[in-house]
């Protein structure tokens, strides 16, 4: 879909990463945490295959912001960062209350 003049073709695949993004979010929110990272985490990862394999580098639309290195790079560490911040959080409410001081401790 070409509409000459206007942001859709000049954003490109950033609608792609982005609709990938809002629906972990959507995940994260009303379903589980970490399927929701793990849609977001792959959402970047996916954005950082894009901007590494899109030639010319104005095919890769709205995700070409700097150099192809540095975007790469930052869209696999958002990846990496999202994925090991949703495998790693704590989901379980039973753990020990440390708000109080028990009476082994004084």
């Amino acid at each position: 879909m070409q509409w000459r003049g206007s942001g859709f073709v000049v954003l490109g695949w950033w609608y792609l990463v982005a609709g990938l993004a809002a629906a972990g979010v959507f995940v994260i929110a009303f379903l589980d945490v970490r399927w929701g990272g793990r849609i977001m985490a792959a959402a970047f990862f996916v954005g950082a295959l894009i901007r590494l394999v899109a030639r010319p580098a104005r095919r890769a639309g709205g995700l070409n912001v700097r150099s192809r290195g540095l975007d790469v790079a930052i869209l696999l560490a958002l990846g990496l960062g999202v994925l090991v911040a949703s495998a790693t959080v704590n989901l379980r409410a039973d753990g020990p209350d440390r708000t109080q001081v028990s009476r082994s401790s004084r």
